[in-house]
C-alpha cells in the first residue's frame, strides 16, 4: 500500500511538471555538484515563436552568473549563439541541456541556491521571426537547497519545491512537530498542542478560511495534535474535507497556513515560533 501511495505521488508530481512548468531541472532536488538536466517545454511558453521549429535552439543564460566574452561558455552574440550552449531535442517541442551547475556557472552551491537559474531559448540568430525575436520569454528555475538534519516542524509528504507540496487538496497532509528540538523552556514539557490552521483561497491577506480563531483552538477537537510518543506530535488532514465546514461554496484551496500553539494561549510562551504555509499541487485534483 505504501509503495502504491508513493507511486501516485510520483506520478502526480511528474504530471505537474509536464503540464504546468515551462522550465525545470531534474533530479529534484538537484545536487549542485553533480550532473543535472535542464528542461524547457516550448509548448508551455508564453512566446510561441519557436514552436514546431526544426532549427537548432540554444540556451542563453545570465543567472547565477553570465560568463564574460572569450569564455568557452559565453552566450555568444544575439546573432550567433555559442555552439556549446545548443539544446538537445526530446521531441514534441521539449528540449534539454545537461550540466554540472557549479562547474558550468563557476559558482558555489550557496550562490546557485541564492540566485536560482535564469535562461531563455533562442535560435542561433535570434533576430528573425515575423512576430519579433526568435526566442522564448525569460524563464526561471527555482532551486531549493536540500533539507538536512531533523526539523522541528515539517510536512509529510515532504515539500517538492521550496514551499510547494507534491500533493493536492484531496490528499492526506500530515503536520509533524518534534518537541525535542524546541528552544522555548515554556513548551518543553507540554503536551496540549493544536494546529491553528487556515486555508488560502485567494491572493489577498484576507483570503483565508479558518475553523476557529487562534484563541479558541481548544474548542475544535479536529485541531488537536496526536501525541505520537518520544516528544513527537502530529496532525493529519485532507484539506478539502478538513475545511469543508467553513467552505460551503467549495472554493479551491491554494495552500494551508498553520501555527502550532497550546490549547490555552496567554502569550507567546504558549506558541511555537513560526507560521508556515504550504502550497498545494493544483494538478493533483
Amino acid at each position: 500500500m505504501k509503495k502504491f501511495i508513493f507511486t501516485l505521488f510520483a506520478i502526480c508530481l511528474l504530471t505537474s511538471k509536464l503540464s504546468a512548468q515551462k522550465a525545470w531541472a531534474t533530479p529534484d532536488p538537484i545536487n549542485p555538484n553533480d550532473s543535472i538536466t535542464i528542461w524547457v517545454d516550448i509548448k508551455k511558453c508564453d512566446r510561441q515563436q519557436l514552436a514546431g521549429t526544426t532549427d537548432p535552439l540554444y540556451m542563453w543564460t545570465w543567472t547565477p552568473k553570465e560568463h564574460p566574452k572569450g569564455h568557452p561558455l559565453h552566450n555568444g552574440t544575439w546573432q550567433a549563439s555559442t555552439d556549446a550552449l545548443q539544446m538537445r531535442s526530446a521531441g514534441n517541442d521539449l528540449y534539454f541541456y545537461r550540466m554540472i551547475p557549479t562547474q558550468f556557472y563557476e559558482v558555489t552551491a550557496a550562490e546557485l541556491y541564492n540566485n536560482d537559474i535564469s535562461l531563455l531559448l533562442k535560435k542561433k540568430d535570434g533576430t528573425g521571426g515575423a512576430a519579433g525575436e526568435d526566442k522564448t520569454e525569460d524563464l526561471k528555475i527555482d532551486l531549493a537547497p536540500p533539507v538536512t538534519g531533523p526539523q522541528k516542524i515539517s510536512p509529510f509528504p515532504r515539500l517538492a519545491q521550496k514551499d510547494t507540496l507534491s500533493i493536492g487538496a484531496n490528499d492526506v497532509l500530515t503536520i509533524q512537530y518534534d518537541r525535542n528540538l524546541e528552544t522555548k523552556d515554556t513548551l518543553k514539557d507540554k503536551e496540549d498542542f493544536y494546529v491553528f490552521a487556515k486555508a488560502r483561497i485567494g491572493a489577498g491577506a484576507a483570503d483565508f478560511l479558518q475553523i476557529v480563531p487562534i484563541t479558541k483552538v481548544a474548542t475544535a477537537p479536529q485541531l488537536a495534535m496526536k501525541n505520537m510518543g518520544n516528544g513527537k506530535f502530529a496532525l493529519s488532514m485532507i484539506p478539502n474535507k478538513f475545511f469543508a465546514s467553513v467552505n460551503p461554496g467549495g472554493q479551491k484551496i491554494l495552500s494551508v497556513q498553520f501555527q502550532i500553539v497550546r490549547g490555552k494561549i496567554r502569550n507567546s510562551n504558549d506558541t511555537v515560533d513560526g507560521t508556515y504555509e504550504y502550497f498545494l499541487n493544483q494538478n493533483c485534483e
